[in-house]
């Protein structure tokens, strides 16, 4: 109950008892409207807020200022940037939640950032992992540091449901109705090179987006400015690394033949363009093959069932017993290793799949596999991410938490970067971004504790300083474009045929993407 109607209602009841006893009281009722501008919540006037002036609610002609001058309409509604004036505006759509504050409570002093992930659909395991590592930076960063002008951080979560339609909408409503500066995600390729065309470049938006594990080359939607980054080794860095591992497990075979087929979007062309570069008149094949090869694709997910299978039915009329079969795809690989199995053929000695699929193959739970199926991905199992499950105390957390935390802690120390009196807007934090990777700055290593490495970062900004980088999934070296060049990994199925076990590391000769394969001890 409000203290105008609590102060009312007091007046009234007093006087009638009175009345009853004494006969004396003439009731005096006080229409009062206000008496500070909390008591006008409850009269907002088409969603525009209202304050307190001569004891009555008038609406504020210049539309909002504050996320608390908005309350009144509801938990999900903050005061948006997206128009001038400021207008309330509600953070939840069908993709997009209630916003998340700093210990629960509405504040005016929190700068928003916007995450999209999967919590729905086939990527919705994946997305729960992940969200687990973008809170654990947000609260971590917020216990232990500040924005330059005293701004603790607020998050609004949309679910992308794991399809490109639906983190759009995401997209849209974060960078466009609610112009929230920086975005985090989405995870998948496909959806990523979506909202970065339609919402990170889109004409009066120029957001800052950063991709947890998008491999894709961005540089063809890079037409305005550098917006884009990506927290892990891309295309152009896990290519190289699968060539080189197909010319080390094929040394001395030079009749080895492969089947290569590509999912036929941004993951799968992503990671074919970087890994067959040598142009033979047709499509362009991997180098390190010395034998024939047969290259297809398929149009991603939808047609693995039917579009994949008729092209590796088509590739063993060429090849009896094909010595190698690469896949580049995401869960729809394991579907094809199984029809594989239906056909008769025998098993090829290796077989080579992207990180995506991973989950996926080692569901098959086959141990014919074990010791066939090599996984080439970013290398992330680091001590650092061991760092990170003590801290939270969960000793399972997903590496992709890991790449989620990186992605999320690099954006907000960006945000810090920016120059004090600055507003953080996304090509301000875009440009801040260079500060992060100067191997002469301060080391950042995001395995130390965060009362130890949010203000180291903090106090080299405000002195003047760059900072250098090390995330919980390695080194954060951001190069011109964006991206991050670190160590690859191979992983093979262990007997069971359920776990994947790491048995070499790739170390690029950054920024180079040439590099060499070293055996795990």
């Amino acid at each position: 109950m409000s203290s105008v109607f609590s102060h009312m209602l007091t007046r009234i009841s007093v006087c009638g008892v009175l009345g009853v006893i004494a006969g004396a009281c003439s009731a005096t009722l006080d229409f009062t409207e206000c008496y500070e501008d909390a008591d006008c919540a409850a009269f907002f006037d088409d969603n525009k807020p209202m304050y307190c002036a001569a004891n009555t609610c008038q609406v504020r002609e210049k539309g909002c200022d504050a996320n608390s001058q908005c309350a009144g309409l509801g938990e999900a509604f903050i005061c948006a940037t997206s128009s001038a004036p400021r207008e309330c505006a509600s953070t939840e759509t069908d993709e997009c939640g209630a916003p998340i504050y700093p210990g629960g409570e509405v504040s005016d002093d929190v700068a928003f950032i916007g995450v999209m992930l999967p919590k729905t659909g086939a990527d919705a395991a994946l997305g729960e992992a992940m969200e687990k590592g973008v809170r654990a930076a947000v609260e971590e960063f917020n216990g232990s540091g500040e924005l330059p002008n005293g701004d603790k951080i607020a998050l609004v979560v949309c679910d992308t449901k794991s399809e490109v339609a639906s983190a759009t909408s995401a997209g849209r409503h974060l960078g466009d109705t609610l112009a929230i500066p920086v975005l985090i995600g989405p995870v998948d390729d496909v959806e990523f090179t979506a909202v970065v065309d339609q919402v990170t470049f889109a004409p009066g938006v120029n957001a800052f987006t950063m991709g947890p594990m998008v491999t894709a080359d961005m540089t063809e939607l890079d037409t305005s400015a550098n917006l884009v980054f990506q927290a892990m080794a891309g295309a152009k860095y896990q290519g190289p690394a699968l060539g080189a591992r197909i010319g080390e497990d094929f040394t001395g075979v030079p009749d080895a033949n492969a089947v290569l087929l590509l999912a036929e979007d941004a993951y799968g062309l992503g990671l074919y363009n970087a890994v067959a570069t040598e142009e033979t008149g047709g499509p362009s094949q991997i180098p390190q093959v010395p034998g024939s090869q047969f290259i297809a694709s398929y149009r991603g997910l939808d047609d693995a069932t039917k579009g994949a299978k008729a092209k590796l039915d088509a590739a063993l009329t060429s090849f009896d017993t094909p010595q190698m079969l690469v896949l580049l795809g995401r869960s729809e690989v394991a579907d094809i290793i199984k029809y594989y199995k239906t056909t008769g053929a025998p098993l090829p000695q290796k077989i080579y799949v992207p990180q995506r699929a991973m989950p996926a193959v080692a569901a098959l739970k086959d141990k014919e596999l074990a010791g066939v199926v090599v996984a080439i991905t970013p290398d992330l199992d680091t001590p650092q991410l061991a760092k990170l499950r003590t801290r939270l105390g969960e000793s399972s957390l997903a590496p992709e938490a890991g790449l989620a935390y990186d992605a999320t802690m690099a954006s907000l120390i960006g945000m810090a970067a920016v120059k004090s009196g600055d507003i953080v807007v996304g090509l301000r934090v875009a440009d801040a971004m260079e500060k992060l990777s100067d191997k002469s700055g301060v080391p950042v290593d995001f395995g130390a504790g965060p009362k130890m490495f949010v203000p180291a970062a903090l106090s080299a900004f405000a002195t003047g300083k760059s900072v250098d980088l090390t995330g919980i999934t390695g080194p954060l070296d951001f190069d011109a474009k964006g991206e991050v060049c670190s160590p690859l990994a191979a992983h093979t199925l262990d007997e069971s045929g359920e776990k994947w076990v790491k048995t070499a590391v790739f170390t690029p000769a950054c920024p180079d993407t040439t590099g060499a394969w070293a055996a795990v001890p």
